[in-house]
């Protein structure tokens, strides 16, 4: 997804040429429509009836575009506190994107962004490392996600809802997806923003309305292939003999290159020896671009990995062997039970390619320094 898709996307709410929100703009069988907070139209208290004439809605060009319909009453709205609107469009229906929906993604692996505009200036934000916390239990279309706090200050370093309520409406978007996918819109900055935390409603509230966006559960989204694919396959391809090469040429790799000269010794023919030393650098140098070029990116997610890793590695991975094949068995045993382990702990988070990567960098970074040893038996 790229912020020229978003930002076809985004359209500002206008109720007798005064900004009141933002919201999200789209095509919809065969006419231009929109979603935003219910509150954008019935006020912060819901104590307002809108006049339809009032209200236009201004897109990406700037064009003006009048509100003929809102889909939700005054008790939807306040219950819910999203709303369907269809406009009277002025320009082309091609001149929008039509962004797929789908339901709440509560792993935390996704990440999601939004734009929208500040109340007093004339240009609209896009936010990004948005995380999803938590769901209303006795309201399950609403949803609490965390933001970084400081993007809630202003100049003066003060946090507050004031001045941050042209963002009310804004649509909700999954960031790392190569498919513009909305989940929800946003209501509310709880607490002034002092929480670090936005409250949204799902899109999925607007069938109530009768309003099928043909949204898709979360869960049914093909995320393992989409999110990392293009990055890993890149990472991967990065990786090639002639890294492993210039990583054994490098002075300043010479310890990890001794114990891994050391250890394959034990578990590896001669015949062999050299080509499994080169594939276990490569999955040392790739499992180090991987955590380094994707998994740090999200603070979140690295953490849940290094306390999984760090409660495993304090477990004893010392074998006491009397051949090769002894030793390539419990290689391999250590290999299985690492992944397996990684599996059972992350599946929830982490697709099962990264599992896997995960899983051949930790044995592999083992051999290369002193945590992982074959010593021969008496």
């Amino acid at each position: 997804m790229s912020i020229d898709q978003i930002h076809q996307t985004t359209g500002l709410i206008h109720h007798n040429d005064t900004f009141v929100g933002s919201s999200i703009l789209f095509p919809w069988k065969g006419e231009l429509c929109s979603i935003t907070a219910g509150h954008n139209f019935y006020g912060k208290n819901f104590d307002l009836i809108p006049t339809i004439g009032e209200w236009y809605i201004v897109d990406h060009f700037g064009n003006s575009h009048p509100v003929i319909t809102i889909m939700g009453d005054l008790g939807f709205a306040k219950t819910h506190d999203i709303v369907f609107i269809k406009l009277d469009c002025q320009s082309v229906l091609t001149d929008f994107i039509s962004p797929k929906f789908c339901s709440i993604p509560i792993n935390p692996k996704y990440s999601f962004m939004f734009r929208g505009r500040y109340k007093n200036s004339p240009t609209t934000v896009t936010h990004r490392k948005i995380l999803y916390n938590s769901t209303l239990s006795q309201t399950p279309n609403y949803f609490y996600c965390d933001i970084d706090k400081s993007l809630l200050m202003n100049d003066a370093y003060k946090s507050g809802s004031d001045w941050l309520g042209g963002w009310s409406g804004s649509g909700l978007f999954i960031d790392n997806h190569d498919e513009l996918i909305c989940i929800g819109s946003l209501c509310e900055i709880p607490n002034k923003g002092n929480d670090a935390q936005l409250l949204f409603s799902s899109v999925r509230a607007l069938e109530l309305l009768g309003v099928d966006l043909e949204a898709m559960d979360a869960a049914d989204l093909d995320f393992d292939r989409k999110l990392n694919n293009a990055s890993l396959s890149a990472i991967l391809n990065a990786v090639d003999e002639e890294t492993v090469m210039a990583w054994e040429a490098n002075n300043q790799n010479s310890p990890q290159l001794g114990f891994l000269n050391r250890k394959l010794e034990e578990v590896y023919p001669e015949k062999t020896l050299q080509f499994n030393k080169s594939r276990i650098i490569k999955q040392l140098l790739t499992g180090k671009c991987y955590l380094s070029a994707e998994l740090s990116k999200n603070e979140h997610l690295f953490e849940i990995y290094r306390n999984v890793y760090k409660v495993y590695d304090l477990e004893s991975k010392q074998f006491y062997v009397n051949s090769k094949q002894e030793a390539l068995a419990s290689l391999t045993s250590i290999k299985k039970e690492y992944e397996k382990y990684l599996s059972d702990s992350l599946r929830d988070t982490f697709s099962a390619t990264d599992i896997k990567l995960l899983a051949v960098y930790g044995v592999s970074e083992w051999i290369s320094d002193c945590s992982l040893d074959f010593l021969r038996d008496g």
